[in-house]
C-alpha cells in the first residue's frame, strides 16, 4: 500500500485535511446553534421592549402631555394669587 515515504506523507496530509474539515464542520454547527439562540434572545428582548414601551413610556408621554397643557393655567393661578396678596 505504501511504497515510498512520499505515499505516507500524502496519506498523513489527507488524514489531516479530513480531520480539519470535520473540525470546521463541527465549528460551523456550533456557530449555527449559537446564532439560533441569539435570535431567540433578540426576539425576547424585542417583546420585552415593546411591553416596556406600552406599559411605561406611553403613560409617561400622556402625563407629560397633560403637564404641558396644564402648566400655563397653574402658572396663571399662581400669578393671580401673588397679585392678590400684594
Amino acid at each position: 500500500m505504501f511504497e515510498t515515504s512520499a505515499d505516507v506523507l500524502r496519506m498523513a496530509g489527507a488524514v489531516g485535511i479530513i480531520v480539519f474539515v470535520i473540525f470546521i464542520c463541527m465549528t460551523l454547527l456550533y456557530v449555527m446553534f449559537i446564532l439560533r439562540d441569539i435570535s431567540k434572545i433578540l426576539d425576547d428582548v424585542k417583546d420585552i421592549s415593546s411591553r416596556v414601551k406600552t406599559s411605561i413610556i406611553s403613560p409617561l408621554k400622556a402625563a407629560n402631555y397633560l403637564i404641558e397643557k396644564v402648566t400655563p393655567y397653574i402658572n396663571q393661578l399662581l400669578e393671580m394669587k401673588k397679585k392678590g396678596r400684594k
